[in-house]
């Protein structure tokens, strides 16, 4: 979803609606690593910490029962609406051969400038997102880059002493 402001995206959300990106699990496989336990299942439902057990079963939706009604109004909109292959059938995303995977795509365009005046679609934004930002946690519009570290003052004689103590 990307919501347009007057300088650019004002909000750019690309995720999954799953509790972890399918990469996540393919790369663990490569390393050798158990991924968490709430990623997947495996192919008999049952929660799994293999990532190759998890690549026969399923990912764990994101967000618990809000989140799986999530996804289903995503396959409404991606698969339902366009008559392309639903997630019951969609083959391996990360396979280098075969045929296109057929996975729809459904795009809602909303005229920003419809509602004219200074209650615009980017000005209701707009407040929010400086409220976020001025709520001083780590919290983002998604798609807004990360606040940037402000310089920490630090004493010239902390500054020598811990330099003293790495040995420069």
């Amino acid at each position: 979803m990307t919501v347009p402001g007057p300088d650019g995206p004002a909000m750019h959300a690309d995720f999954s609606t799953s509790a972890v990106a399918l990469g996540k699990i393919t790369m663990a496989k490569a390393a050798r690593e158990a991924i968490p336990l709430g990623w997947a299942v495996d192919a008999e439902g049952q929660p799994t910490t293999d990532p190759e057990a998890a690549l026969k079963g399923a990912l764990v939706s994101a967000a618990g029962p809000k989140g799986w009604a999530f996804g289903l109004l995503v396959e409404v909109m991606a698969a339902g609406l366009t008559g392309s292959v639903n997630s019951l059938d969609v083959k391996g995303l990360k396979v280098p051969d075969g045929p296109p995977h057929d996975l729809g795509q459904t795009y809602l365009l909303i005229d920003p400038g419809a509602h004219a005046g200074p209650d615009t679609l980017a000005a209701r934004l707009g407040r929010v997102a400086d409220v976020i930002a001025n709520d001083g946690g780590d919290g983002r519009i998604p798609g807004v880059p990360r606040r940037k570290i402000d310089p920490v003052e630090v004493p010239d004689a902390l500054w020598a002493q811990a330099k003293a103590l790495k040995g420069a």
